[in-house]
């Protein structure tokens, strides 16, 4: 059985979600035998139970890999498990805190991803709404369980092959996502180097029909990474017969998941993909807010 304790979040880096101080559910979600325990924080609406079958959105939160930005999408889970659903804030390693690979880190959002598929009915999640979202390097972490290729398998009776699918989440949503790991910008995540196979966690090789709807936000001012690759990448999963769309932000720069930065950049950002998951049909239409947010 899992434990739930209240824990205050850490202040990190870019202070994000310091003008909404709201607690959080904490539990360990994974522990390696070293000691080292990893947390999630759990947003969930009120009234909330176990028997709710709620929507619910995974986090990834920002850094590139090396600063911990955890309370990036504080006021994201604030907002959106006030519209009903649920939201969880996993930490996964980071190379500030620990000696770890590229491999080891992508690993943690795969290791995320299955506990939260293993523990949905416990949480009052619906299996079928699980969102993943992540931010900068972290959406490498939401892009790689959502795109992971079909597995061929065959039962011990029968002689031919057929295709399985590992689970897949209803919809996946970056925001100044990281999407290719050979291109300049993502030097610093030293994924080429560290990684037997590169090409087997980069969201640019894994481009293939039959993915989940992709939202994608980018500020058109963002001076790291450049917002005309996003929409080159939305466009790409849409000419591989899938739903994307893309946001891009004329004002916000690589702030654009802050709240306390840009208010306005966020309320468009939320609203627009409210609307998109309910379009979707896979959030229900009280999730679609329209006036203004976090007042």
């Amino acid at each position: 059985m899992t434990t739930f304790t209240k824990e205050p979040s850490r202040d990190n880096g870019e202070g994000t979600g310091q003008s909404l101080p709201e607690e959080a559910e904490s539990f360990v979600w994974k522990k390696f035998a070293d000691g080292v325990c990893l947390r999630m924080r759990l947003f969930v609406p009120e009234g909330h139970s176990a028997h709710a079958f709620a929507p619910a959105v995974m986090f990834f939160y920002g850094g590139m890999w090396s600063a911990e930005y955890v309370d990036e999408f504080v006021p994201w889970a604030v907002h959106l498990s006030h519209r009903g659903i649920v939201c969880l804030l996993p930490e996964y390693r980071t190379r500030n805190r620990y000696d770890v690979s590229a491999e080891d880190i992508v690993q943690d959002g795969m290791d995320a991803w299955q506990w939260m598929n293993d523990n949905a009915a416990a949480l009052g999640i619906d299996p079928a709404s699980m969102t993943l979202a992540g931010a900068d390097a972290g959406a490498l972490l939401a892009l790689v369980p959502a795109m992971q290729p079909p597995i061929r398998k065959r039962k011990w009776w029968q002689w031919w092959m057929h295709d399985e699918l590992p689970p897949m989440p209803a919809a996946v949503a970056i925001f100044r996502g990281m999407i290719d790991l050979l291109a300049p910008e993502a030097r610093l995540l030293n994924a080429v180097q560290e990684c037997v196979d590169v090409h087997r966690i980069n969201p640019c090789s894994l481009l293939r029909r039959g993915l989940p709807p992709l939202f994608c936000a980018h500020g058109m001012l963002d001076p790291l990474l450049d917002y005309e690759m996003r929409e080159w990448f939305c466009a790409e999963w849409e000419k591989a017969g899938n739903v994307a769309r893309p946001v891009m932000c004329p004002t916000a720069d690589h702030t654009i998941t802050h709240f306390e930065v840009n208010p306005a950049v966020f309320e468009h950002v939320l609203i627009a993909w409210q609307s998109f998951m309910v379009e979707q049909g896979i959030w229900p239409e009280s999730a679609l807010e329209s006036a203004a947010l976090m007042q």
